[in-house]
This record gives C-alpha cells, structure tokens and sequence, in this order.
C-alpha cells in the first residue's frame, strides 16, 4: 500500500489507485514531452537556418507543432468551426519585461514581420496605414518585401492605396505600386 502523498489525486481514500486519474496525467505527461521535443528541434533547424531576427526565431518555434493541410482537407466542408487554430497560443505565455518596441519607426522596419506587426497593431485607420507605407522608401520596401509579398497584405494595401487616392499623390501611388511589382512572387 502506498504511503506517500497524494497530490495529484491518484490514490483513492481506501488507499487503492485512480487508474483514471493517473492515465490522464501521463496523457499530459507524453503531450508535454513531445511538444518540448518538437520545439526543440524547431530551435535547433532555426540556428542551423540562420534566421535574420529573434522574433523570426521565436514565430518558428511557436508554430513549430502545426502541420500542413493534406490534399484531401477541406476547411469549406466543416459547417460549424469551433477548434481554434492554434491549440498551443495559450500556453506558456510569459509574465516578465519585454524589451520589445511597439513604436517602431519607418526607418527601422527591415523585415515582413515587423512591416506586418505595424500595419495590423499601430496602424488604426486605413489614413494611418496609408501614412505608413508611403512612408517608407521604395527601395526598403523591396528588401522587406524581397522574397514575396502576402496576397492578403497586396490586397490590404491596394485598398488603402486606392481609398486616399487623388492626383497630389499619384505619383506616389504609382511609385509605390510599381515598387509592389517588383517584390518576390507578386
């Protein structure tokens, strides 16, 4: 009979085992591991790769435990859709001080990430976004945009472009779509 304590409810008050209770903990207990090991090796492909950026970095590890649709999934046929897509975003989050910059400037945006982050996050109103992107250089938003630019993101910026368009700033406008041209699986 056991003697120890019982912390995880696994042993009954008569002294007998929970074999219920101790199936679900080692349930959690291998879904732990296996995640802690399929991060890992996301780490360890993510140094080998050389990402550019820490965030870069940490997006790879996070999303590390998804996996592509198959040809035969159809998200059209599932009629009512209540499984979040990111069963993991919840876990783990951290409480300490984050020495991220939510204000960034124009000038230090070098990446999709950071363009993206911006965009959605410090950018309210589509006069904002628009401010935004015509803000940046050309040239900057081809290195940001170099190996392709999102299709959501093209539509999104066709939409502010077209919405404060009028012919003070068509040049501009122009610039900036023929800039968008020139981007990586436009």
């Amino acid at each position: 009979m056991w003697k120890g304590k019982n912390t995880h409810g696994i042993m009954k008050k008569n002294g007998e085992i929970n074999f219920g209770k101790l199936e679900q903990q080692i349930d959690v207990s291998v879904n732990e591991d296996n995640l802690y090991w399929v991060q890992n090796d996301a780490k360890i492909r993510a140094v080998n790769n050389k990402v550019s950026s820490y965030e870069e970095f940490v997006d790879i590890v996070k999303a590390s435990h998804l996996k592509p649709l198959e040809k035969g999934d159809r998200i059209s046929d599932i009629k009512v859709f209540t499984q979040p897509w990111n069963v993991n975003s919840g876990l783990r989050e951290t409480s300490g001080p984050s020495n991220k910059s939510t204000d960034l400037s124009c000038q230090s945006i070098i990446n999709t990430n950071q363009f993206n982050r911006h965009w959605k996050k410090q950018c309210k109103s589509t006069e904002e976004q628009y401010n935004f992107v015509v803000s940046i250089e050309n040239k900057t938003i081809l290195n940001i945009f170099k190996a392709e630019i999102g299709l959501g993101l093209l539509g999104d910026i066709i939409i502010v472009l077209h919405k404060h368009y009028n012919l003070e700033n068509a040049e501009t406008i122009a610039n900036l779509l023929f800039t968008l041209s020139q981007c990586g699986r436009f």
